[in-house]
């Protein structure tokens, strides 16, 4: 059943790679600012920061699978948005669809993963479920390469991202997302209903409070991905300004860190299991604190590629090991609800971060990388002080 799960999101999630390293370039192809570009990247964390708490009750008063279809379909939709974009504008539009369904999909994937597994093991399999999506993303990306080859050079014979790869792309992820939705339907089933069979009369009535450390944790979240999530897309940008235009180069510096992340997360989040949840989460705000603080003093792409290959490492640890501390935190029935908070703190993050960084690199170029190492270090303080964790301290329950 979860391997059913993984494969649907896999299927769905091809465009996360080219999104994510791609649309900051054909924005500015297109004429898009620093501050336009950070819209970009916030405008889809908005809405689904606003619809997160909701869709969180929801699946537990409903059940996971209507939603986990609902978000499919809405980013199959956003596909074709994207493949028919030639302005900022309708790229707005586009990321705001994409961003909603993405977080629709990936929060009743992370609450049916939670229902389908023990706590001793449950950080391997978010970890696996984290993977499909990279995986999905990292195919999506090989997909692309041949596509950007053949109609990605622009007059002047650069390999660029022309508007011809950008609508041919799309529309093939659009594709196979609705050939995800099919798959969902006839090869998910319900989670819910299996996890209530499961509880105890004891486990029920012990689950109508929501853990106060949840918030701790929800805060902590929006701070780092706020910081994080914002220096994404600039990243890309640096990248253009002061190393390399070449596409292809910067295609290479980054596919060993997609590779780790579409291959490591399943035996990475077995660290969490055995170690305990906070240890990986702090190891990853650390290193990527410390990637982010060298950037402006790059002058080559290899010591780019070094780095990010580092930090997807220790984060495929660090992000299975923060979602089995949220399932730690929260009982099947309330399991829907808190994953809505903490993704709700996710995407807030991800709302504010872009919009701030943004704003910071039209005006110093190397200011966003500098704060950013700075927020996460104080995430791993904040980490290691205020957070407990139920799994080292045997207080986890299994379903």
């Amino acid at each position: 059943m979860l391997k059913n799960l993984q494969f649907v999101i896999l299927l769905a999630s091809l465009s996360i790679v080219v999104l994510t390293a791609g649309l900051p370039i054909y924005s500015s192809e297109i004429g898009a600012t620093g501050f336009e570009v950070g819209q970009l990247f916030a405008i889809g964390a908005l809405t689904t920061a606003v619809a997160r708490p909701l869709v969180g009750r929801a699946l537990d008063l409903y059940g996971r699978k209507p939603f986990l279809m609902l978000g499919i379909l809405i980013v199959a939709l956003s596909m074709l948005l994207f493949a028919i974009a030639r302005n900022i504008p309708l790229l707005l539009l586009a990321s705001t669809a994409q961003g909603f369904g993405v977080g629709t999909m990936l929060l009743a994937s992370y609450t049916m993963t939670a229902d389908l597994t023990m706590a001793k093991g449950r950080a391997g399999s978010f970890g696996s479920t984290e993977q499909s999506q990279y995986r999905g993303g990292l195919y999506g990306g090989l997909l692309a390469i041949p596509i950007l080859f053949l109609t990605g050079f622009n007059p002047q014979g650069q390999l660029r991202i022309t508007p011809l790869a950008w609508t041919i792309m799309f529309a093939l992820y659009g594709l196979v997302a609705f050939v995800a939705l099919a798959a969902a339907h006839f090869y998910v089933r319900e989670t819910y209903i299996i996890l209530v069979r499961h509880e105890s009369p004891e486990e029920q009535r012990s689950e109508n409070r929501i853990n106060k450390q949840l918030y701790v944790l929800m805060a902590i979240v929006a701070l780092t991905s706020a910081s994080a999530s914002g220096i994404a897309p600039f990243i890309l940008k640096f990248i253009e300004d002061h190393i390399t235009q070449d596409v292809a180069m910067i295609a290479l510096a980054y596919l060993p860190a997609s590779i780790v992340w579409g291959f490591l997360p399943s035996k990475m989040g077995v660290i969490a299991d055995r170690f305990g949840r906070k240890l990986p989460m702090a190891v990853g705000l650390t290193v990527s604190g410390l990637f982010s603080a060298v950037i402006p003093f790059l002058t080559t792409i290899f010591p780019l590629t070094v780095f990010a290959t580092v930090e997807a490492v220790c984060y495929s640890a660090a992000v299975p090991a923060e979602q089995a501390l949220v399932a730690d935190m929260t009982g099947g029935k309330q399991r829907g609800i808190g994953f809505g908070l903490y993704t709700l703190g996710m995407s807030v993050g991800r709302v504010l971060g872009p919009l701030a960084m943004g704003w910071l690199y039209d005006r110093i170029r190397s200011g966003p990388f500098i704060a950013n190492g700075v927020i996460l270090m104080i995430g791993t303080f904040l980490v290691l002080v205020l957070l407990r964790d139920p799994a080292k301290q045997g207080k986890t329950k299994t379903v």
